[in-house]
This record gives C-alpha cells, sequence and structure tokens, in this order.
C-alpha cells in the first residue's frame, strides 16, 4: 500500500511540474491584449482567414494550428484544394467553449467544439499530455498548450510545445518550441 501511494504522489509531483513548465510569453499579452471580460470576448465571433498574416507558403492552417497535437499531427492534417475558398467560423458558446466551423466555397465542411476556459480576456484551450515510458527513468513527457488572444481586427494564436525527459535522471533533455501566428478577420 505504502509502494502505491509513494508513486501516486510521485506521478502527481511529476504532472503538476509539467503543466507549469511551458510558459507563455508575457510580452504578447503587452502587445496584442487588452484585458477583456467574458461578454467582451464575445467579439471574437466572425469569419476569419484560414491562414496566417506571415504564413506566405500557406503551411499552418488555423483548423490545424488550433486542433493538431505535434506528436499526432496526421490525425489533424487538412488537404485543402487552391481551387476552392475556405475561410474559419469562430462563435462564443460559453465561457468554456467556442464553437469552430470551417467552409469551402461557402459551404460548411467542419464543424468543431474547442474547449477550454476564459481567463484575463485570454482563451486557453485544453493543453494536451502525453507520457511515454517512466519519465526521468526511460522516457519523456510532452505538452501542447494553445491560446487564443483576442486583437482589433484579428486573432492571435500562441502554441507551445514542449517535451523533456531524462535517462535514469542523469541524461536530461528536451526541447520547447514556441509560435505565434495572426489570423485575421474577414470583414
Amino acid at each position: 500500500m505504502a509502494y502505491r501511494t509513494i508513486n501516486i504522489t510521485i506521478l502527481i509531483i511529476f504532472s503538476l511540474s509539467i503543466l507549469n513548465c511551458a510558459s507563455y510569453s508575457k510580452d504578447t499579452i503587452k502587445t496584442y491584449s487588452k484585458p477583456k471580460t467574458i461578454p467582451e470576448f464575445g467579439e471574437i465571433d466572425g469569419k476569419y482567414k484560414i491562414y496566417g498574416v506571415s504564413d506566405s507558403l500557406n503551411i499552418t492552417n488555423i483548423y490545424e494550428n488550433i486542433f493538431g497535437i505535434w506528436w499526432n499531427s496526421e490525425k489533424y492534417k487538412l488537404d485543402l484544394n487552391t481551387d476552392y475558398d475556405y475561410f474559419a467560423e469562430l462563435k462564443l458558446v460559453s465561457e468554456k467553449e467556442l464553437e469552430f466551423n470551417l467552409y469551402q466555397n461557402g459551404i460548411k465542411i467542419k464543424n468543431d467544439i474547442i474547449k477550454g476556459r476564459i481567463e484575463k480576456g485570454i482563451f486557453y484551450i485544453k493543453q494536451s499530455l502525453s507520457i511515454s515510458g517512466l519519465p526521468y527513468i526511460f522516457g519523456t513527457f510532452a505538452n501542447d498548450k494553445k491560446r487564443i488572444i483576442l486583437n482589433d481586427n484579428s486573432i492571435i494564436i500562441e502554441r507551445i510545445n514542449h517535451e523533456f525527459g531524462a535517462i535514469l535522471v542523469i541524461f536530461p533533455a528536451g526541447f520547447k518550441y514556441t509560435s505565434l501566428l495572426e489570423y485575421e478577420r474577414i470583414k
């Protein structure tokens, strides 16, 4: 019984430590966000371009950026035909859900719910966590965190991918990748 209690305690400590390791930049909030109440965050309702402002090669679309998990990216891959026009629509359902619709030539082709929470005027998407092997013995933790910031005429999606682990607690390793993409509102 004591062995099981120790294992559960260690698992809880490691889980809590990974949830806070990949931190968002405070500069992003200073640059883009203005504190918003939940009703003011309802201004997110609208149509948005499918590719980010700085994504000139049209590599990452808004659907893959919001729903994709970097360690399982093929599951959320969209094959978009350049002959069609696409746009995304977001609607605030509640302080814990956003409705996401994807349109191709004006016809809805995807409908999903984004789960998360609004905190200080920012929508934090429910994060994804993966554990492989026995972390710190021979394995890793992987964390994928995202948030949506409402800007004047766009939304900003900030994403952090963080993976770390160790071999026998002696050889730590890991990486952290942060991306920031802006999607313009369609008038």
